[in-house]
């Protein structure tokens, strides 16, 4: 993937957020000012960072540092107890699917580290996105089974798989039933959080490689401890740190360059203390 001419903040906390995409036809997302607040207390400040429209983007940092309240905040997710101020733009959604929906949490796909499916069967856990999008009924096997074909799940479910339990599939299969529904939901965002921490390494090679096909058509933002896993599937990675008692980001560049050459002290001591090197 080609990387846009990167431009560096001003700011000396963002010297090394690297401002890639400053032409529209490749931007997806910006956020600036961006500051969350649990009670009066700030825990993650984001000055300026600017997202591509398709490619997949690792989030990494010590525990602590906001990741995931991050991803959060980007799909309006938060709980109550959270609150955020800040610019959060979105172009990657097309104009018409913006005019559909009443929240914007609909364009974001969620993956957490747990599974998330319905105590049903396999089919009435797909319809679910496909009715939020009046989908006329006719269509839904048609599509079902496109999305579990994307995800590898198709030919390792029983034959009449729509009667077939979700709760009885393993992690890794609910996981991919997960992301099967994102892909009805018709989502332009996929937002993943540490996705295989739970999984088998065999497991954990599948969805890597689901992330991948992803990031090829839409933006994908992956939460990850793992720099193993960062470095084999991510286009680009952003770094946040702890610093004066929040969550801050303090580097964003290609993936390349980062892994290669990390600018900030910060990834430079993550990844020594990650891999003791």
């Amino acid at each position: 993937m080609s990387t846009p001419v990167a431009t560096n903040t001003p700011s000396l906390d963002n010297k090394h957020v690297q401002l890639l995409f400053n032409d529209p036809t490749h931007c997806g997302m910006t956020i600036k000012n961006l500051s969350i607040f649990a009670k009066k207390k700030t825990i993650l400040t984001v000055n300026e960072l600017r997202f591509p429209k398709k490619g997949v983007v690792a989030i990494m940092g010590p525990s602590g540092s906001g990741k995931s309240t991050f991803l959060k905040a980007m799909s309006e997710l938060m709980d109550e107890n959270l609150k955020h101020r800040g610019n959060i733009d979105i172009t990657c959604i097309e104009a018409s699917k913006a005019a559909d929906c009443e929240s914007i949490c609909f364009h974001f796909a969620m993956v957490w580290q747990k599974p998330t499916v319905f105590p049903c069967s396999i089919w009435d856990n797909l319809k679910v996105p496909l009715r939020k999008r009046k989908v006329a009924h006719k269509e839904w096997r048609e599509l079902m089974e496109h999305a579990l074909e994307k995800v590898g799940l198709i030919h390792e479910l029983d034959k009449d798989w729509a009667k077939q339990k979700a709760q009885r599939l393993s992690g890794g299969q609910q996981q991919r039933l997960s992301i099967a529904m994102g892909l009805l939901k018709d989502s332009s965002i996929f937002l993943f959080d540490e996705p295989t921490s739970a999984l088998d390494p065999i497991s954990t090679e599948i969805i890597e490689k689901i992330i991948k096909d992803l990031g090829r058509t839409k933006l994908v933002l992956l939460v990850t401890h793992s720099l193993g896993q960062a470095r084999r599937v991510s286009d680009y990675s952003a770094m946040f740190h702890n610093h004066e008692d929040k969550g801050s980001l303090c580097e964003f560049s290609s993936s390349a360059d980062f892994f290669e050459s990390p600018a900030s002290p910060q990834s430079r001591e993550f990844i020594m203390m990650e891999t003791g090197i």
